[in-house]
C-alpha cells in the first residue's frame, strides 16, 4: 500500500495511492471517522485501531483523483523528529581516519520538509549546496531501547528523502578553538584520537554546527508517498538511482550502508524515544554512475546545475524536485 498527503482544491488531505496511480481521498472516504492526518492514521494503525487491509479494500472502487491535479505534500508534515545518519555509506567510511563504531545522528527540523514536485530554493549566499539521496524510514509504533532483532516491527513504511546539504553554510557555522598550551581535559582529552602534526596543532579543536546546512527551508524534499513495510522484503537491498535532469549521475544501493536499517533504529532508540510518524533517513547514496558527470556529490552544485533532481529507490518510487535559484 502507498499512502500520501496532498492538497487539492485548496483543501489538504491524505490518501491511498492505487495501483493505477490515482489517489483515493481517505478523509472524504472515511468522513467523520477519518483520523485528522496521515500521522494520526499511522499512529492508529500501530496501535491496532485501524486495519490497513480493510481500509484498502474499502478504497477499492471509490472515487479517485488524478495525481496531476494535486499538489504533493510531505507524507508526514509534522514529525516529532527527523533523524539523519551521518556518512552512513561504506565509501565515506573508507576515507575516515576514525570510522564510526555506531551510527552518528543529526536532526533536521520539520520545516525543512517539502513535497514531491516542490522547488528546492537555493540562494546565492548559501554557497555550495548539493543533494544527498536517501531511504527514509517512517516509524509506526512507539519504542524505546528497541532490540535490533525487532526493529523492523516498529516500521510503518519507507519513503524517499533528498537530504539537501550546504557545505557553504556549514563552513560559516564552523569554528576553530585554540586551547591554552597548558590546558587539559574537556574536548582536548576527548579528542585525543585525532591525528595531529605537532603540539601546536594539538591545541586546535574544530567544531561544526549543522542546523542551517541541513535544516534550511526546502532542504528536505520527501515523498511522493510512503510504501508500507510489508511491501519491502529487505530495506537493506534497494537500488538507488539519482538523476541530474535526465542524466543518471549516481547509482548505489542500501546494501552499501555501513549500518543497516535495524541497527539505525535500535541505536537511535537507545537515546531517543521513537514515536509514530518520526522519520529516520538512513545515509547517502554516493556511488558515482559509470561515465557520469560527477565523481562526488559535492560536485553536484545546485547553484550551478539548476536542473530538476530525481531520486528513484527500488520498490519505493521516484521523487522529483526542481531547483529555484535566487541570486
Amino acid at each position: 500500500m502507498r499512502f500520501c498527503s496532498f492538497e487539492a482544491g485548496g483543501r489538504r488531505s491524505y490518501g491511498l495511492v492505487r495501483a493505477d496511480g490515482r489517489i483515493v481521498d481517505l478523509r472524504a472516504l472515511l468522513g467523520a471517522e477519518a483520523p485528522a492526518s496521515l500521522e494520526d492514521l499511522i499512529e492508529a494503525s500501530g496501535e491496532g485501531r485501524v486495519d490497513l487491509a480493510a481500509l484498502a479494500a474499502r478504497a477499492d472502487g471509490a472515487p479517485a483523483l488524478d495525481p496531476e491535479t494535486v499538489t504533493w505534500r510531505p507524507p508526514v508534515s509534522r514529525p516529532g523528529k527527523v533523524v539523519g545518519v551521518a556518512i552512513n555509506n561504506r565509501m565515506g567510511q573508507q576515507v575516515a581516519y576514525r570510522p564510526f563504531a555506531e551510527p552518528a545522528f543529526f536532526l533536521k527540523p520539520a520545516t525543512s520538509l517539502t513535497g514531491h514536485g516542490a522547488p528546492v530554493v537555493v540562494r546565492g549566499d548559501y554557497g555550495l549546496t548539493h543533494p544527498e539521496p536517501e531511504l527514509a524510514v517512517i516509524i509506526g509504533r512507539r519504542g524505546k531501547a528497541i532490540p535490533e532483532a525487532r526493529a523492523l516491527e516498529h516500521v510503518f513504511g519507507y519513503t524517499i528523502i533528498n537530504d539537501i546539504t550546504s557545505p557553504g553554510l556549514k563552513e560559516r557555522d564552523s569554528i576553530e578553538l585554540v586551547t591554552p598550551p597548558a590546558a587539559g581535559g574537556g574536548y582536548r582529552d576527548l579528542m585525543s584520537w585525532r591525528r595531529v602534526r605537532d603540539a601546536e596543532d594539538a591545541r586546535s579543536i574544530y567544531l561544526t554546527y549543522h542546523a542551517l546546512s541541513k535544516g534550511t527551508d526546502t532542504f528536505g524534499p520527501i515523498g511522493p508517498w510512503i510504501v508500507t513495510a510489508d511491501e519491502i522484503a529487505d530495506p537493506n537491498r534497494l537500488a538507488i538511482h539519482s538523476y541530474d535532469g535526465e542524466e543518471l549521475v549516481f547509482e548505489d544501493s542500501t546494501a552499501n550502508l555501513t549500518f543497516p536499517v535495524e541497527r539505525i533504529i535500535a541505536h537511535a532508540s537507545d537515546y531517543m524515544t521513537l514515536e509514530p510518524g518520526d522519520i529516520l533517513h538512513c545515509g547517502t547514496a554516493m556511488r558515482p554512475a559509470e561515465g557520469g558527470r560527477y565523481r562526488a556529490l559535492t560536485q553536484w552544485d545546485l547553484a550551478q546545475a539548476r536542473r530538476p533532481m530525481a531520486i528513484e529507490i527500488e520498490g519505493v518510487g521516484r521523487l522529483v524536485n526542481p531547483v529555484e535559484f535566487q541570486p
